[in-house]
């Protein structure tokens, strides 16, 4: 799709709202469609709906390179522990062998009552041997060989060949695990792997598909979103080193100055440098840690991707500070944030005054509630809270009786029913219509929106609908859920209906609106997708349906997300 051309040129400053639109528009119409279209139309339909394709793929390919090393990790970390299942045994037994050694020179031991003897013949050889030295007159060294030192320098070397003998027993011990040079491989073996890391042994896996991840960097285009480069000057160090095949590269950049690594972690530096080789890095672990930290940096939005919309870079889509500076005072006012009047005293520092506080008069009210919590327990040892089950004490006979009466004075409704009548008055029907903006050009675009709701809400599929259904054929309903239907449109209808129940007295009844509360729902999702992950607490492949539910049980967020990803980023988002 590249050889088709720059489509980031061919769009220029059209609004990005607009091109969504048209590629909307194409994307739904078929060939027909767009042959009616005149020239000009069509090419600009078109070329939006390459934009946007192109956008997707850019997006499909940093999330599968993210993925892709989320997995080796996992696997690194897996291999981990399967190296320290499998050294528990050589551990074991150096274990037993230092306990032999220190038998050995302990109290008792043979090499300690070796030491100690030999240490009592050399007091009494340099007891004979007192007041001798290199300026001793010769008479007197005579003197004393005719009397002591001949006996003493016998008992010298008695005592030389006590202590050895000594040693030769903590010697012969060793010998008998395998020798120093067994034992020193063991301990090396094993310390190499002490503590969490694993990064020397990501290289093992990511080495597999070395060739896919360079590929996959020469075809995105990466930019840094602050001052901070780091990441992307250590990429291109490695794809200057892409065909080397030695175990080291240069640590030196093409200005000859060192790369710099320092957004590493202590175990990647670790990993890269060898002491033994200043100057220069592993290259296996070197590429390991880049990957890595691409990724890392693509999921925190330090790095973004050229020409992509999930990685786009953030800070080019922020409203200049002119336009906020407007509109700050009275938003301020309008989220609570400060009174009528303070704004002009609101910034940074005031705001964090502000959070401190709340924050302090939190954690104030919950250690003075806490003796009365019975929900909530704390760990006196680690300091961990958790909430106990709750469970439920059953229906009380006033809701039961309750229960019975609105059923009663309920009339029993269908579905369709309900959609006809709420349609009717609530008029969310109207959100539906062409892509192009267009008024629909249906004989009853009321009739037709109802019937192609109850179809795709139902899940009963246009085809089979028809077959129950009559006066509308199974060609006719997919026209109108493919062409005239979206999930842009689908939510604005479904806000329509929540804002009209919102007026009811009834949904008052739970609650004001004013807190909400976080659900996660387990979503099955085919296994080739790209948003599908195993999930630990199903036990099987899928997604995540993310809610905020208000406390008068509307959902006022919703948001698909990956297995395990941190839900504080789409806490923030929904707010």
């Amino acid at each position: 799709m590249d050889g088709l051309g720059d489509t980031g040129a061919w769009m220029g400053d059209i609004a990005a709202g607009k091109i969504t639109d048209f590629a909307g528009e194409a994307d739904a119409a078929d060939v027909a469609e767009l042959r009616d279209c005149k020239p000009v139309k069509r090419l600009a339909l078109v070329a939006c709906l390459t934009h946007k394709a192109l956008m997707r793929v850019r997006d499909d390919l940093a999330t599968m390179f993210c993925k892709r090393v989320a997995m080796k990790i996992k696997k690194a970390k897996v291999e981990l522990e399967e190296i320290r299942l499998a050294e528990r045994e050589i551990v074991e037994a150096l274990i037993g062998n230092y306990r032999t050694v220190l038998k050995n020179i302990d109290e008792g031991g043979p090499a300690r009552a070796a030491l100690e003897k030999a240490a009592a013949m050399t007091a009494e050889v340099r007891a004979a041997l007192d007041g001798l030295d290199e300026q001793a007159p010769a008479d007197e060294v005579a003197r004393r060989l005719e009397g002591r030192v001949s006996p003493a320098l016998l008992a010298l070397a008695r005592a030389q060949a006590v202590q050895a003998g000594g040693f030769g027993a903590v010697t012969k011990a060793v010998e008998g695990f395998g020798g120093f040079a067994k034992q020193y491989e063991q301990i090396e073996k094993v310390s190499a792997h002490h503590g969490n890391f694993w990064e020397v042994l990501l290289y093992g896996q990511i080495g597999r598909d070395r060739a896919v991840m360079f590929d996959l960097a020469e075809k995105l285009e990466f930019t840094a979103t602050s001052g901070d480069g780091r990441v992307l000057d250590a990429l291109a160090h490695a794809q200057r080193h892409q065909a080397a095949r030695g175990e080291y590269i240069s640590a030196l950049g093409e200005d000859g100055r060192a790369v710099d690594i320092s957004f590493a972690t202590q175990n990647w530096q670790r990993a890269v440098a060898d002491k033994t080789r200043p100057g220069q890095f592993v290259r296996k672990h070197f590429e390991a840690m880049v990957f890595t930290a691409l990724a890392e940096e693509l999921r925190t939005g330090d790095v973004a991707v050229v020409g992509s919309e999930e990685y786009a870079d953030w800070s080019t889509q922020l409203l200049a500070w002119e336009a906020v500076k407007e509109k700050l005072a009275s938003y301020l006012v309008e989220v609570g944030l400060c009174e009528e009047g303070e704004a002009g005293e609101f910034d940074a520092a005031f705001f964090r005054r502000q959070l401190e506080d709340k924050l302090r008069s939190a954690a104030a009210a919950a250690d003075a509630g806490y003796p009365d919590n019975e929900g909530l327990v704390i760990d006196p040892e680690t300091g961990i809270p958790s909430l106990k089950a709750h469970r439920a004490e059953g229906q009380r006979p006033s809701a039961k009786r309750l229960e019975e009466e609105i059923k009663a004075r309920m009339p029993e409704r269908s579905l369709m029913g309900i959609l006809a009548r709420t349609a009717y008055w609530v008029e969310w029907w109207r959100r539906f219509g062409p892509a192009s903006g267009n008024e629909p050009k249906l004989q009853d675009p009321f009739g037709r929106y109802v019937i192609t709701t109850f179809v795709k809400g139902t899940n009963m599929g246009p085809y089979e609908a028809a077959r129950h259904i009559p006066g509308v054929s199974g060609h006719e309903l997919a026209y109108t859920a493919n062409r005239h239907f979206s999930l842009v449109l689908l939510h604005e209808a479904i806000a329509d209906l929540v804002n009209a129940h919102a007026r009811l007295d009834i949904s008052q009844a739970w609650g004001d609106g004013t807190a909400v509360a976080a659900d996660g729902t387990h979503m099955d999702t085919y296994l080739d997708n790209l948003l599908a992950e195993t999930s630990v607490r199903y036990g099987k492949p899928g997604g995540i349906a993310y809610h905020h539910v208000s406390d008068t049980y509307i959902a006022l967020f919703t948001h698909f997300i990956p297995c395990g990803v941190w839900e504080a980023v789409y806490i923030i988002e929904a707010c």
